[in-house]
């Protein structure tokens, strides 16, 4: 080896002299020598988890030893290390992403996310590109907004693009070209979901528990700068999957906001979805066991933003569904559901009783017959219930900073067809 760099040194000191042909022949060895140096260091960190990969998932879902006995810890998502993506805060703090969710099923949750959605699509005063997300494995948004049962499932044998999404599978240009088209509305598109989503969800949270590293999609040249830059090994973060592609140029370049319907529980998607989000509303029923399911929910997601996983997610709100105006109870679980966020000292509270989505069969009967905003006319509680949800749509886009159409653009829009004619 001596021998060859010596023969190199005195063949490039012939060209540009003894002291330049030194320089030059280290920096070319530094170059080889450093990110192999890297390079071994990296499969040295990966063995390393790969040996610690069991205590770190039963440390991860253990429980603790308190005085008074064993007592479930804190849970798995607050596992360290947390390693968000690059300029995470920027483009938290810079998205319009609002995550629809409640450890609760049956509060409304589909139902809100996209009735907002359709009428910031579809409103001349509005006119959002908006892309909604179903994360739910049952797909109920999914064929809420396809209600022809066929057209919006996966290929037989193929996985959903929610999945697809959440397993990091996905770049940015395949993401946009899978959304589908609602047949409402042009501006308004979906990622689906299907029931492999479920068994994703478990595939996610024990690969990422054992620290299961996949095949690597970077192009050489960027895997080869990280080892010049010293980065030898990232661990798997799975939780920041979803945000990559959402804060991703061309995701946010096609949509102008995103609206993510999440699952009734803390699953791998549900935690992406907050990780992602800049905003959070929070649908609930007022009934007792709905009302400690909003409080729980509440601390949940304090202990995830003190634990730096979510740190800038921002609350839009609580919002009532299925809410009888005429009915007294609601108002001792609303007032008991405000003084427990208020001893907690959250930076949350009801939205306007106005925003209230009322209980209607209007809504319900269109479930699965398409989004219920497009068809909502005629009866009185149809016009009351959709005007709940425009004040609702409304109040979320002030919160998140979603602007209205410009009044001269829309004035272009009505009159270019008359020019046209």
């Amino acid at each position: 080896m001596g021998g060859f760099l010596e023969t190199i040194w005195h063949k490039l000191a012939e060209e540009i002299g003894g002291e330049a042909a030194t320089i030059t022949l280290t920096a070319l060895v530094s170059a080889i020598i450093w990110p192999t140096l890297v390079w071994c260091w990296g499969k040295i960190l990966v063995l390393r988890d790969f040996w610690n990969s069991r205590r770190r998932a039963l440390g991860a879902v253990g429980q603790l030893r308190t005085p008074d006995g064993q007592r479930e810890g804190k849970g798995v998502w607050a596992l360290k290390p947390i390693t968000p993506p690059e300029n995470y805060k920027n483009n938290v703090l810079g998205s319009r992403i609002l995550a629809v969710a409640n450890l609760k099923g049956g509060v409304g949750k589909t139902t809100v996310a996209a009735n907002i959605a359709a009428h910031l699509a579809s409103d001349a005063n509005w006119q959002k590109r908006v892309l909604l997300v179903d994360l739910d494995y049952q797909g109920s948004l999914s064929s809420m907004v396809f209600p022809d049962g066929q057209t919006w499932l996966p290929p037989k044998g193929a996985d959903s693009v929610a999945t697809m999404a959440l397993s990091g599978q996905v770049n940015p240009s395949m993401f946009l070209q899978a959304c589908k088209e609602s047949p409402d509305e042009p501006r308004l598109k979906v990622v689906t979901a299907h029931y492999d989503l479920a068994q994703a969800d478990n595939r996610l949270l024990v690969e990422w528990l054992l620290n299961k590293r996949g095949n690597d999609p970077r192009e050489f040249r960027r895997k080869f700068a990280d080892l010049i830059m010293g980065r030898a090994y990232q661990p798997n973060e799975m939780r920041y999957n979803l945000a990559r592609l959402l804060h991703s140029e061309a995701v946010r370049e096609n949509f102008d906001l995103v609206i993510i319907d999440c699952p009734p529980r803390l699953t791998a998607g549900a935690v992406q979805a907050l990780c992602a989000s800049s905003h959070v509303l929070i649908p609930t029923l007022l009934d007792g066991p709905s009302g400690e399911s909003v409080v729980s929910f509440c601390d949940q997601l304090e202990e995830m933003k003190t634990a730096g996983i979510c740190p800038h997610l921002g609350y839009v709100g609580i919002v009532a569904s299925r809410h009888a105006a005429q009915q007294n109870a609601w108002l001792a679980v609303r007032r008991e559901i405000q003084d427990q966020i208020n001893v907690r000292k959250l930076k949350c509270g009801f939205l306007p009783t106005e925003t209230f989505i009322p209980q209607t069969v209007d809504i319900v009967r269109h479930a699965d017959q398409g989004i219920a905003y497009f068809s909502l006319q005629g009866s009185q509680p149809a016009a009351n219930a959709k005007k709940a949800i425009i004040a609702l749509a409304e109040h979320v886009a002030a919160q998140i900073c979603v602007a209205r159409v410009p009044s001269f653009a829309r004035d272009l829009q009505l009159v270019l067809p008359v020019a046209a004619e």
